[in-house]
């Protein structure tokens, strides 16, 4: 049977048929991305965690002790409803994962305090869970420093030290602490504004692989290179183009979300941003083609867009920066197109830097265009031939 050419338009026409008749095309590209969205940014929605269960264990029972246990109470990193009496039923509740830290405080704290020694708080962290173990640190480490200075405070009083000398020599310098970029030292900002953008970048990989792997398992890929008048330009085009439009808007939706109705840290540069986005889409794309080029069977295809995609969750730099890895793992984080988006969102959002300071962002993004380019033949060849590999 022949078939005859019917070029770019008959083949954006086919896909966007292929899109609405297709659930799997619109879960992925449309209900995907926007439940993620919505689902990190409500379970973040409070900005860092809050009421984490920490244990009091006060052998003194005095009045230096309870105003320890009051400053804790204040927090509101923790909960301190949990009151116990050992050092043995602390560490079995943290072993039962009750809670995350527990203060002792010991017996015969105050009297030393007040006679001039040194007593000590104890506390312990459960640093398995990385985040709740590191904010019960740092509450329990506020404690004791406050406790520390409320000590010395009474002991340079008793001794005849003038009030206003006391204050210099326990805070000889004073910290004016500005966190940029995040204030209000808030987790939903530190983590959505990159997490979001991996996960869109993950499935427009995906999805590319799948729209192009499966035609060469159903046999339509040969049709679909003639109708295309045997150009692979124009059958890619045709192809991605209503994903591109529909991935590019769900991006632009994540950034006017963030930006704009929950508020994120904005100073400018929108254009910039929205542009990087696109190109975001655009880069994941020519990465999905090369990645079905590279392996022109449909399960294979995404099982490697799939592994790829997945360790730029790691390699991106939200969860450990890229400038202190390994080397090698430094330059395959830069072949991630979302690391090069957040550079661009850094560099003219957050803080408003000339245009030129995003320019090798926009270059590598350029490059990327290049990639199907390299795996042109190759793919070309498996879409005539279309040998579907079980």
């Amino acid at each position: 049977m022949k078939y005859k050419p019917k070029g770019l338009r008959a083949i954006f026409r086919r896909e966007c048929k292929r899109l609405v008749s297709r659930p799997v095309y619109l879960i992925c590209i449309l209900l995907v991305p926007l439940f993620c969205t919505f689902f990190f940014t409500t379970l973040m929605w409070e900005g860092a965690p809050l009421r984490l269960p920490v244990a009091i264990v006060d052998l003194d029972k005095s009045k230096s002790s309870r105003g320890i246990t009051r400053t804790l109470e204040s927090m509101s990193f923790v909960d301190t409803e949990l009151k116990l009496n050992s050092y043995t039923q602390a560490r079995e509740a943290m072993q039962r994962n009750e809670i995350y830290a527990f203060l002792m405080i010991p017996e015969g704290f105050q009297q030393k305090a007040s006679s001039g020694k040194q007593p000590e708080l104890t506390y312990y962290t459960n640093d398995a869970y990385y985040v709740a173990g590191g904010f019960a640190f740092k509450a329990l480490k506020m404690t004791a420093a406050l406790a520390n200075g409320s000590v010395v405070r009474q002991t340079m009083i008793s001794k005849g030290v003038p009030p206003s000398q006391i204050d210099a020599k326990l805070q000889p310098v004073v910290l004016d602490t500005h966190p940029l970029g995040n204030p209000w030292l808030n987790y939903s900002v530190f983590l959505n504004n990159i997490m979001l953008p991996v996960t869109l970048q993950l499935m427009v990989m995906l999805m590319t692989v799948y729209c192009i792997g499966i035609e060469i398992k159903e046999g339509t890929s040969r049709r679909l290179l003639i109708e295309g008048n045997r150009s692979l330009l124009r059958v890619i085009l045709g192809k991605l183009l209503p994903q591109t439009i529909l991935f590019t808007l769900v991006g632009w939706f994540i950034n006017i979300y963030l930006f704009g109705w929950l508020g994120f840290p904005h100073s400018g540069g929108t254009l910039q941003v929205l542009t990087a986005m696109f190109l975001l889409v655009t880069a994941a794309q020519s990465l999905g083609i090369f990645i079905i080029g590279c392996f022109p069977v449909l399960r294979l295809g995404l099982s490697s867009a799939s592994l790829f995609g997945i360790v730029g969750f790691s390699l991106t730099g939200f969860s450990y920066p890229v400038i202190a890895m390994y080397k090698p793992f430094q330059i395959i984080a830069n072949l991630y197109p979302s690391l090069h988006y957040f550079s661009v969102y850094t560099h003219q959002a957050l803080s408003p830097s000339p245009l030129w300071y995003s320019l090798p962002d926009y270059f590598v993004f350029m490059l990327y265009l290049t990639l199907p380019l390299i795996i042109g033949s190759r793919l070309k060849k498996a879409l005539y031939q279309q040998k579907y590999i079980p």
